[in-house]
């Protein structure tokens, strides 16, 4: 009974090694990963992650799960010799949500971002040390250019443009460390200016003119405590 026990558990522990006649979870004389890699979620046949070790190094391409199965939600491609490595995300039904390069956990170079049907692009961001550093880019589903901003150090810097589809600008915001701060000013969708004035840290600051059919309506002085872009 005794011997009958132990070979059950010999082989419930082989199985978890060996799939299909492939080895996993093997470690080197030095106790490294080695080797065809895979781990399942706790008290789960779910397969959380596998991927390929090379003496305790990652090399390939590296598949990562949900809990509830699916696609993978992630595919991260590590290169031998290179610091970065290319990752994709996914949902579990296999449409793109972003993709970029990464250094270790941290966002480099250029990322790109995914509408909801994973194939036209929503975003494009440049960072650098995991920071949002140059222009960001968003896209409308059609391709047209939705809105610029410039960023350093992470934070909004400089002028912000928002358009409509036919390329029109709507609205103009000017940053400093990621504050508005500066000349604002608003449009209709044809284009004609609506409001004008300047944010000081974030509020608005000093006198804010309104149009109506091109001629001035009124004028408004601030700082009244609104925090926040005109709408």
């Amino acid at each position: 009974m005794i011997k009958q026990k132990f070979v059950f558990i010999f082989l419930g522990v082989f199985s978890i090694c060996i799939v299909y006649g492939q080895e996993y979870n093997k470690l080197d004389k030095n106790g490294q990963r080695n080797g065809p890699w895979q781990k399942f979620y706790d008290g789960s046949k779910q397969l959380r992650y596998q991927g390929t070790f090379d003496h305790g190094k990652e090399i390939g391409a590296f598949k990562f799960y949900d809990k509830k199965g699916g696609h993978p939600t992630a595919i991260k491609l590590y290169t031998a010799g290179s610091e970065l490595l290319d990752v994709i995300f996914y949902t579990t039904s296999g449409k793109k949500v972003s993709e970029g390069k990464m250094k270790e956990r941290s966002r480099e170079g250029k990322w790109v971002y995914y509408h909801q049907d994973g194939i036209n692009v929503m975003a494009e961001e440049v960072y650098k040390n995991n920071s949002i550093e140059g222009e960001r880019i968003v896209y409308f589903e059609s391709g047209a250019v939705a809105q610029r901003v410039h960023y350093k150090n992470g934070k909004e810097e400089g002028l912000e443009y928002h358009y409509t589809e036919e390329g029109i600008i709507t609205k103009q915001y000017t940053y400093v460390k990621g504050q508005l701060h500066g000349l604002a000013k608003l449009y209709d969708i044809d284009g004609v200016l609506q409001k004008e004035g300047n944010y000081k840290e974030n509020k608005k600051h000093g006198t804010w003119i309104y149009y109506e059919n091109g001629k001035v309506k009124k004028k408004v002085k601030f700082p009244q405590n609104r925090i926040g872009v005109e709408d």
